[in-house]
């Protein structure tokens, strides 16, 4: 081969490199194609997606009433075709308010409460499983008793004891649930770490004197990434029924707001009369919110799982 050949070779080997995409791109690719094939991705991200626009734009939505607003001639209005007319799709309660409305102010606080909470859990228990599975010793011991400490621990009793000391609110029910699941991230993050930290990449920067917290923030922590994100999804479903829990004995919101549990909680004794709806549609909201979260985790799951992986990358364009 001549020297122009060699110049050739190397300007076209440059040409495909740069024309190579992104890993963000590839990821993402897969991620689009991986979606088409799966029923269940599909289903969960349209639930989740309806979900979260209702939440954020419901005060903002066009014919929504006042969730708080009371008309005691209209309590207990039927939905349509029960008896009940559009001025209520979906019925009023024992007060007069409307259902629709009292359901989307519901979301908000659904939204409001397990997103802060995961987010919350998901910080503090990685961070404790990066140190505990890296640092090792005494710290991991310590932070694995304390992980088994408040997986005994329940989380209603959590919940009775800081509204005994600070009152009811959604605050406190935010803390409650973010310190009832903080030890599954960590516990994960853990045996992730305890995995990754004999691997090639790792030992090779503890031996070029690389920093402890620059290897786990650096070179550990992406390696967790997709499998955090698929555990925050599916505790997200867990979160919105621990609101839910705990709104119906009323740790949550508290009255003119709306709270799906709360709902429940409020129509329990109109469920076998005339007001069977109040407690219906509070529960079919929940039932079909966390139906959507968990196949959008069954999704995640899948497309994290290596077998289907390699599937993935084999039917690449090109592959």
């Amino acid at each position: 081969m001549t020297a122009t050949d060699d110049t050739m070779a190397s300007e076209a080997g440059t040409g495909a490199a740069d024309a190579a995409p992104p890993e963000g791109v590839t990821v993402l690719a897969d991620l689009r194609s991986h979606l088409r094939k799966s029923k269940a991705g599909i289903s969960g991200i349209i639930i989740c997606s309806l979900f979260a626009l209702v939440a954020i734009l419901g005060p903002w939505l066009p014919l929504i009433k006042d969730p708080t607003k009371q008309s005691l001639p209209d309590r207990l209005t039927p939905p349509v075709g029960w008896g009940g007319t559009w001025a209520h799709p979906l019925g009023t309660d024992q007060l007069g308010r409307d259902i629709l409305a009292r359901l989307i102010d519901g979301a908000r606080i659904s939204l409001l409460v397990s997103v802060t909470a995961v987010i919350i859990a998901a910080i503090l228990g990685t961070v404790l499983g990066l140190v505990a599975g890296y640092i090792g010793g005494r710290i991991d011991t310590l932070i694995v008793s304390a992980a088994d400490v408040q997986m005994a621990f329940p989380g209603v009793l959590a919940g009775l004891i800081l509204v005994a000391a600070f009152g009811p609110s959604v605050w406190l029910v935010i803390i409650v649930v973010a310190i009832s699941s903080w030890m599954v991230f960590t516990r994960v993050g853990r045996n992730l770490v305890l995995t990754l930290k004999t691997s090639l990449f790792v030992e090779a920067s503890e031996l070029s004197g690389t920093p402890s917290s620059r290897v786990m923030w650096r070179h550990l922590l992406p390696n967790l990434v997709s499998s955090l994100i698929t555990l925050c999804v599916l505790e997200l479903a867990a979160a919105i029924l621990a609101e839910s829990a705990f709104a119906f004995l009323g740790f949550g919101v508290q009255p003119p707001r709306s709270s799906w549990g709360l709902m429940i909680q409020q129509g329990r004794n109109y469920v076998t009369g005339d007001g069977w709806w109040i407690v219906t549609f509070a529960g079919l909201a929940i039932a079909i919110v966390v139906l959507g979260v968990n196949l959008l985790s069954l999704w995640l799951q899948s497309f994290n799982d290596v077998a289907e992986r390699e599937q993935i990358i084999l039917e690449r364009p090109g592959a």
